[in-house]
């Protein structure tokens, strides 16, 4: 466990995050000052002896703040860093492009553990009341640039290109992707199903791989013939996974495999499989109106998710899509949608391009509106059986999260009578 006692650090961004680290720095006997832009300047702290600099993951690498540390040979660290740093347990780290959250709920219940990180929960906080437990952590990219963490077992759900306009590159993305295990001395590194290998270039590791896959063995968890299985012994039937969906189905293996890593037993998966219920905001049911299926997929921000979520509902659909773009190719989006997508509802900033990469790509109807209200209003008046919102885009254009666009889209469908 690190030593803070009369350290002085200070941390830049006032989120939960940022506060979670100073409160953990000072419980510690270190020092630890908050500052934050102002009115989207930079506030340059006062020029001392600083330990290190606690960067908020939301803040760009490109920020003023990093180069005001580089002048000064001042380390710059993460939240999650202090995490790792503090804990007197064991932690399981989780990052993907899609499927942490529900990855960590799984594999929380299948521990007994501690689910936080990425969701909303700092993982200082939580190890900071942590006793023997182990820690589930999810570890976003932005987190994970740069990082130096240790966890016990990591898991990469999968990779695709997101967050463009963050990292710039989908090189670097997947980079600090694999920084989740690059500093590991040993411990299992779990791959899912759909890691590409090029996504793996930058992973320098000594943890052991574990792989997952679907209809095949691997040295791993992998499903086939209607069971889960583990390094080739049975675990339990699929159909005890109660979420619904191929991707889930893909989420449920890493978690086993993660667990198994850490010396689950089998009643403890089967009991968690059973219990699962979906994150908020991903493939939620929101209800009937006006003679249609409406279906909450907020969290689904990027092309990926967006594709998992149009193939995990049957039935006719008009997909409502768009927000602000993170540097995606919406073209990847409309190259691989089914035919069942009758209608796109393409909102926001990115609706123009949206309906720019749509042309020749799919035969699907293209209805372009300035935001969610209007979106929901148009998709009323699709001929699909079931309407989708899976945006494939950030909110931040008309919403501070996924989480307020997705409660304002329940908001519109119910009041359609």
């Amino acid at each position: 466990m690190e030593n803070f006692d009369g350290k002085r650090y200070f941390i830049y961004g006032d989120g939960v995050s940022g506060r979670a680290a100073q409160k953990a720095i000072k419980r510690r006997g270190g020092k630890a000052k908050i500052y934050a832009d102002e009115c989207g300047r930079f506030i340059a702290p006062p020029e001392k002896q600083y330990a290190a600099a606690v960067i908020s993951p939301g803040i760009k690498p490109t920020h003023a703040v990093y180069e005001y540390c580089r002048a000064r040979g001042i380390k710059t660290v993460g939240e999650a860093e202090i995490g790792f740093a503090i804990a007197d347990c064991d932690i399981v780290a989780v990052t993907g492009t899609n499927g942490k959250t529900t990855t960590v709920r799984l594999l929380a219940d299948m521990l007994g553990g501690t689910a936080c990180g990425n969701i909303g929960y700092p993982l200082t906080a939580a190890a900071d009341g942590a006793k023997r437990t182990p820690l589930v952590a999810e570890l976003s990219s932005f987190q994970l640039h740069d990082a130096v963490v240790t966890p016990r077992v990591a898991v990469i759900t999968n990779a695709a290109a997101d967050h463009l306009d963050w990292h710039g590159s989908a090189e670097a993305y997947y980079a600090d992707k694999c920084n989740i295990a690059n500093n590991m001395d040993g411990g299992y590194l779990v791959l899912g199903a759909d890691v590409p290998v090029v996504a793996l270039d930058a992973l320098d590791t000594k943890a052991e791989i574990v792989r997952c896959a679907v209809g095949a063995a691997v040295d791993g968890a992998y499903v086939t013939d209607g069971y889960f299985y583990f390094m080739g012994s049975r675990v339990c039937p699929e159909d005890y996974l109660r979420l619904q969906g191929e991707h889930n189905v893909k989420n449920a293996l890493c978690a086993i495999a993660a667990a198994k890593c850490m010396g689950a037993d089998n009643g403890q998966i089967l009991a968690a499989l059973c219990s699962a219920t979906s994150a908020p905001h991903r493939i939620e049911y929101v209800g009937e109106a006006v003679g249609k299926i409406w279906i909450d997929d907020s969290k689904g921000t990027n092309i990926a998710a967006c594709l998992a979520a149009v193939e995990t509902v049957s039935g006719t659909v008009c997909l409502i899509a768009g927000g602000r773009n993170k540097g995606l190719d919406f073209a990847e989006l409309f190259e691989a949608l089914p035919e069942r997508v009758v209608e796109v509802v393409a909102m926001g900033e990115s609706a123009q391009a949206l309906r720019d990469c749509a042309a020749g790509a799919t035969a699907a109807k293209i209805t372009v509106v300035d935001g969610l209200s209007r979106a929901v209003k148009a998709a009323a008046q699709s001929e699909a059986k079931t309407v989708l919102l899976s945006p494939a885009c950030a909110s931040f254009d008309e919403f501070r999260d996924y989480a307020a666009r997705g409660d304002r889209f329940a908001a519109e469908v119910r009041a359609l009578g």
